[in-house]
Order: structure tokens, then C-alpha cells, then sequence
């Protein structure tokens, strides 16, 4: 016996009521056929017939501007569910469009004027999204205009929302670092840093905004942030992404630019 979640295909009536676009087409037609006949059994009073006459110019015209409006911005409404093989493969496409919608929002986030509580809310429908990564990067787009604070707060609420588990957990970690050491938070942008690297290798951006820390917080050549500072570097300058960033690296951390 066949599962109920077997795809049937629809037979051409059932398509035709279903489908959005021939209901809107069926209903268009209805309405102008209606207006024509009208139209042609009082042709001879004209104080009616000439707004009827405006009706049937005007009506089609409205129709069309508001379709393609609807398939600019919200093209999904224009299928049915039954046109696709499974209910999961509807929710699938639905959620997949969610995504790129809340993807385009983060993207046009301007940092320089957008209200904080209005970015949160696009994190939190990322989030929801499970797209912790463009999450992250809603809280970049303030990193890299030297909002540190908005920044910290932004990665801050991402892991109070993002599990343990997660994979692009360190992606959010590694970011609020680089955003205490823009606070000059040295001492909590190591701990911050040194939990990334307990998830995942250390690369460049780790190693060397860990030099960093430990290089602003050194006294001297005895001193242990100073030692730590150059096995960091060390360590960092050995990768081999290094070599094709040192000028941005150099940009970066101005303050050991001779180290690098």
C-alpha cells in the first residue's frame, strides 16, 4: 500500500483551483466578462457606461502593477503547496527563502545609522534561522566601523542564544576577542580568545590578536604577557595565510607593526 507522504500529481481541474495564479486569472476574467456585458447592455447611458468604460481600462491595468509587485517582493505567495512533491520539501523551500530574505536584511544594515534594537531583531531571526554565521556578521558590519561596544553586545547575545555544541559558536567568540581588544579589555580578550582556540585550531586572526593582548599588557622583557606575547606571534607568523596578510596585519596592530 502507498504512504499518504507519496507525491500524486494533480489532474489539470485541481491545478487550476489550487494554483494562485489561475484563481487570480479565473477571478480577472470573471469580473471583466461581467463589466463587458454590462457595458454593452447600457451603451446608451452614457453618464453610467463612461465610469464602467474607466472600470474595464483601469481594472486589468491595477491587477498587473500589483502581480508583478507581488512577484518582486513576495513571489512565494504566487505557489500553492500542492505544487510540490512533499509537505517537507514545501517547508523546505519557504524556509530556504526565509533565510536569503533575512541574509539580504543583515546585509543592508548600515552601522553607522541603524538603531541597535532593530539589528538584535535581525540576529534573533537569524538565529532562529539557524544561520549563525550571517548572525555573526550583522555584529562585524560594527566591529569594523570601531563600535566596539554595539559589537561586544551583538556577540554577547548571539552565544546566550547560540548552544554550546554549535559549530559557528567560535565564530562568535573569536569576534567579541577582536571587540574587547578594541574596548582595550586585554586581560578578558584572552580568556575570550583562548576559549575559541579550546574549540577550534587556532589560525592567524587568533594567534595574533592574542599576541596583541599579551604584548599590550607586557612591562617587560622578563614579563610573562611578554613571552606569551612572542610564542603567540610565533605561532601566528608560521601559518600560512600570514605571509599573504602581513601588510593588513601590520595595519592592524600598528603598535607591534616591527614584530610582524
Amino acid at each position: 500500500m502507498a504512504e499518504s507522504s507519496e507525491y500524486k500529481p494533480l489532474s489539470a481541474a485541481s491545478a487550476v483551483v489550487r494554483n494562485p495564479l489561475s484563481v487570480i486569472a479565473m477571478f480577472v476574467l470573471l469580473v471583466e466578462v461581467i463589466a463587458t456585458i454590462t457595458l454593452i447592455q447600457i451603451s446608451e447611458h452614457q453618464l453610467i457606461a463612461l465610469p464602467l468604460v474607466w472600470f474595464v481600462v483601469v481594472f486589468p491595468t491595477l491587477i498587473a502593477l500589483l502581480f508583478f509587485g507581488t512577484l518582486w517582493w513576495k513571489h512565494q505567495y504566487l505557489y500553492s503547496p500542492m505544487e510540490y512533491r512533499s509537505d517537507e520539501a514545501f517547508l523546505t523551500a519557504m524556509h530556504r527563502l526565509q533565510r536569503v530574505e533575512a541574509r539580504q536584511e543583515a546585509a543592508e544594515l548600515n552601522p553607522r545609522t541603524v538603531d541597535e534594537v532593530q539589528s538584535i531583531q535581525v540576529v534573533d531571526r537569524l538565529l532562529a534561522l539557524g544561520d549563525v554565521r550571517s548572525a555573526v556578521r550583522v555584529g562585524r558590519t560594527f566591529l569594523d566601523v570601531g563600535q566596539y561596544e554595539v559589537a561586544a553586545r551583538v556577540f554577547r547575545h548571539i552565544l546566550e542564544k547560540t548552544a554550546t555544541d554549535h559549530d559557528d559558536r567560535y565564530n562568535a567568540l573569536a569576534n567579541l576577542g577582536y571587540a574587547q581588544i578594541g574596548l582595550k579589555q586585554y586581560e578578558d580578550a584572552i580568556a575570550t580568545l583562548n576559549e575559541t582556540i579550546s574549540l577550534v585550531v587556532a589560525n592567524p586572526w587568533h594567534n595574533l590578536a592574542l599576541a596583541y593582548a599579551h604584548y599590550k599588557l607586557s612591562r617587560n622583557t622578563s614579563d610573562d604577557h611578554y613571552r606569551e606575547f612572542k610564542k603567540r606571534l610565533a605561532k601566528g607568523k608560521k601559518r600560512n595565510w600570514f605571509e599573504d596578510s602581513r601588510d593588513f596585519y601590520t595595519n592592524l596592530y600598528p603598535d607591534m607593526a616591527d614584530h610582524l
